[in-house]
């Protein structure tokens, strides 16, 4: 499909006059991440990239469109930008990006898989069970609930109504680098876990409030209760929900910790210095790690769930803060060949890619080259 039609397509497909069939046709486009350069201007990429996230918000309580449209116009927009080499990078109109060759045997290539529904359940007892070897059904009991694991990959917490009143009894779900796990709890809750993370939690919600405790990344939508509030604990933060749709992302080695609002309300206080704020939708609370100040800003709240969504959504972000997502999702190390730069880098790109084929696609619209080892990827950024 050539770029004229993409646009047009595009266009349609925000004034809601698209046919099923141009659907397919531009779905099957994204999904393909087609590199078409696109014979547009800088001005015309941003009009189109500010017009495309005014009718994300404009669509989103739309049916018709749903959460396809979310996905379909958030990439669409991006790919628009990447595909033209001009996203983020200032290049001026008609210059041509520089392309590199990444030097890779077939079967090195081959080892950078995706990752995929990877976790292992530890139990009350310690007993450790890795999901992927598990049989479907039922798992296990703890503490007389039930702990079941789905066809497609889901892990289901189902007890009985009346549980005595004891203390709780908490199990672990993680998953490695290259994992990622959805977890429904026994109140209902549902929690999709990314890449090198855990969630504690217990078996049961049987006190006056609903506790767990995260690392790494989660995705949550609380089922609402409001005689008994859900909080989610994190290294140097505690956020208190009564039932709504947030992120939250508290690597122990990212800079900072970050909770974004999809829908509903939040508390997020800063347990280290007391600061505290509440979310409004499409707010995002970052703690500074190294001060503990706590900043509001208002973002695309979307962006912070494409894991969720099955993509990756770099918007102007450096290398070193892309390669370490990379890392997480394909278990794979990262070394740096000299200063990772400041360059800036945008794009969607499918997390069921294989890991060559985005490495390929920034050293296209960048000045950044990537040599595969075993195990390892080593990064070399070039000064402009």
């Amino acid at each position: 499909m050539q770029a004229p039609e993409i646009k047009e397509l595009l266009e349609k497909y925000k004034k809601g006059a698209i046919t099923e069939e141009e659907l397919a046709l531009l779905e099957t486009w994204y999904l393909q991440r087609l590199p078409e350069p696109l014979d547009v201007s800088a001005e015309e990429l941003g009009r189109l990239k500010n017009e495309v996230w005014q009718s994300l918000h404009l669509q989103d309580a739309t049916p018709a469109h749903g959460r396809r449209w979310k996905l379909l116009a958030a990439a669409a927009a991006l790919l628009l930008l990447v595909g033209s080499a001009l996203y983020f990078l200032g290049i001026a109109p008609g210059k041509k990006p520089r392309v590199t060759e990444m030097p890779a045997s077939g079967s090195l290539a081959d080892e950078f898989k995706p990752g995929g529904n990877r976790a292992t359940l530890t139990l009350s007892n310690g007993q450790q069970i890795v999901l992927k070897e598990a049989q479907n059904g039922k798992l296990a009991e703890d503490a007389s609930v039930a702990i079941n694991k789905t066809a497609d990959g889901e892990l289901v917490y189902d007890h009985p109504k009346q549980l005595p009143a004891v203390a709780p009894v908490l199990n672990i779900l993680s998953t490695p680098r290259g994992g990622q796990y959805h977890l429904t709890l026994s109140d209902g809750t549902q929690v999709w876990l990314n890449a090198a993370s855990s969630i504690s939690y217990p078996v049961a919600f049987n006190g006056k409030e609903r506790t767990v405790t995260v690392s790494g990344e989660a995705y949550f939508e609380v089922a609402r209760r409001d005689d008994l509030p859900f909080k989610v604990r994190t290294g140097k933060q505690t956020i208190i929900v009564l039932g709504t749709h947030f992120n939250v992302k508290a690597y122990p080695d990212d800079p900072d910790i970050s909770t974004t609002l999809l829908t509903g309300s939040v508390k997020v206080t800063n347990t280290t210095s007391g600061a505290d704020g509440v979310l409004k939708p499409g707010q995002q609370a970052r703690i500074i790690n190294t001060s503990g100040l706590l900043d509001i800003q208002s973002v695309h709240a979307e962006n912070a769930i494409s894991w969720k969504n099955g993509y990756f959504l770099f918007d102007n972000q450096d290398i070193k803060s892309i390669m370490k997502i990379i890392s997480r999702w394909y278990d794979v190390d990262i070394e740096y060949s000299g200063p990772p730069g400041n360059e800036r880098f945008g794009g969607t790109f499918s997390r069921s890619s294989n890991m060559q084929e985005i490495l390929t696609n920034l050293e296209r619209i960048g000045h950044v080259h990537f040599k595969l080892f075993p195990g390892k990827v080593t990064v070399t950024t070039q000064v402009q």
